[in-house]
């Protein structure tokens, strides 16, 4: 069999606290030797929006169907940022838009969706890995008084920093993130 063109894992971004790393396998195809960075590993399986928590040295062993292609977003939590509790902490501020849906000592996982042309309040977020699960197309008003526009499409994963802002979606389509807040070290 033919090795395809493109590797079908890729490290995205690394730092001292996470290694982004992306897995592109076609139907059938099975996912080569790969040594993580760190463990645990939080998985967003792009296709479903699904996230998943593993201690596990291997998660290439989770159980998936091989007749479906796999495109994913593996977040390895290597170690955490120093931070302080946030006075503007967004799951608390604006629960129907930033949702919890896997927290421990490690991370806090959280799902942001905000409807078309929606407008948040202000609030803060820690260091965190944020994932695109659609399109984005944003407009930014910082504590500050800055203001930005950012975009991305669905499937990117990137690294940001400590931030207070008041986010509006400039699409006519419903927005949807998901953040990976890294929260305590544990060495490996």
């Amino acid at each position: 069999m033919a090795s395809s063109v493109a590797d079908p894992i890729q490290v995205a971004f690394e730092n001292e606290y996470v290694r982004i790393v992306h897995v592109n396998l076609a139907a059938g195809e099975l996912l080569p030797k790969y040594t993580p960075a760190a463990t645990p590993i939080v998985t967003v399986d792009l296709n479903s929006g699904n996230v998943q928590y593993s201690d596990s040295v291997s998660p290439g062993d989770v159980h998936r169907p091989h007749d479906a292609a796999v495109r994913e977003v593996r977040v390895e939590l290597k170690a955490a940022p120093e931070t302080k509790p946030l006075a503007l902490d967004a799951v608390r501020l604006e629960p129907t838009r930033f949702k919890v849906v896997f927290e421990n000592d490690r991370v806090r996982v959280v799902r942001l969706r905000f409807g078309p042309h929606e407008r948040g309040v202000m609030v803060s977020h820690p260091p965190r890995v944020l994932v695109t699960l659609t399109d984005v197309s944003v407009k930014l008003l910082f504590a500050d008084g800055r203001t930005d526009e950012r975009g991305a499409p669905a499937g990117v994963a990137a690294w940001l920093d400590t931030e207070t802002l008041q986010t509006e979606n400039a699409r006519t389509e419903p927005l949807e993130v998901v953040l990976v807040e890294p929260k305590s070290a544990r060495g490996f």
